[in-house]
Order: C-alpha cells, then structure tokens, then sequence
C-alpha cells in the first residue's frame, strides 16, 4: 500500500503549474473590479485645463485689443510700412503688426507724412512706419 500514495503524490507535483502559469476564471464584473483596483480612475490633465485657462485669456486680449490700421503697402529697401489709420497714434506707442501667424511687436520710434516726420497721426492719415522686420501687406496694426 505504501507504494501506491507515492505515485499519487509524485503525479500531482509533476501536474501542479506554478503560481504565476496559473489563469484564474473569474467573471467580467471581477475583473473590472481588479482592473480599478490596480490603477486608480485618471483625474483630468493639468495641461488640459492650462490650454482652456490660455484660450480664455486669448480671447479677452483680443477684446481689448484696439485695431489702430492696416498696412497699404511695404518698402522693403527701407523699412517702411505705409499704414493707413483708424484710430490716432502717437511717438512711444506699442504697436503689434498681425499677419496669419506672423506677429510683430515694436515701440513706433519713427513716423511720416507727405516725407515729413511728425509726432502725432489721427484718425483718417495715411502714414509711413519704420519696422524693423518685413511686414506683409494686409497686416493689421493693433495697440499692444
């Protein structure tokens, strides 16, 4: 008789998996309760609600912004954009140029009028503007 317990122990050690070879059957709603329990639900990104908090901030920038005129032509030999106005403008002021993407940022240090420098322009003038990179026709020039 004690021959036969051995065999029985020695088949059921060479059938036995190791634990990790082993598939547990479990139903769907016990694996997703394992699946929450591993990784917790995600909280939404912080890069999302950045990008929203930008969008906004864009868009009450582009309510305050005032649209001063657009640029009539470029003399590309000089520098000059001739900008015909919709709103006066003065030396020191910020102006930025918009075209599509390209926007330009600059202080007017120089202005003109019938080759005439002036200090102040008003509404309705049609000027000569030093830039220092080329602007495109078309542009708009808004108050920064």
């Amino acid at each position: 008789m004690p021959k036969r317990t051995m065999k029985k122990t020695i088949s059921k050690k060479m059938t036995k998996k190791p634990k990790s070879m082993k598939k547990k059957k479990m139903s769907r709603a016990a694996a997703k309760k394992v699946v929450s329990k591993k990784s917790p639900p995600r909280k939404k990104s912080r890069v999302m609600t950045v990008a929203k908090k930008k969008t906004v901030t864009s868009a009450s920038k582009k309510v305050t912004e005032k649209l001063l005129g657009k640029v009539v032509h470029y003399y590309d030999k000089i520098g000059v954009a001739i900008v015909d106005l919709n709103a006066p403008l003065k030396l020191g002021d910020t102006v930025l140029l918009k075209k599509g993407e390209h926007v330009l940022t600059q202080r007017v240090s120089s202005m003109q009028m019938e080759h005439q420098p002036i200090a102040k322009a008003k509404k309705g003038d049609v000027i000569g503007l030093k830039v220092k990179k080329e602007v495109q026709e078309g542009a708009v020039v808004v108050a920064g």
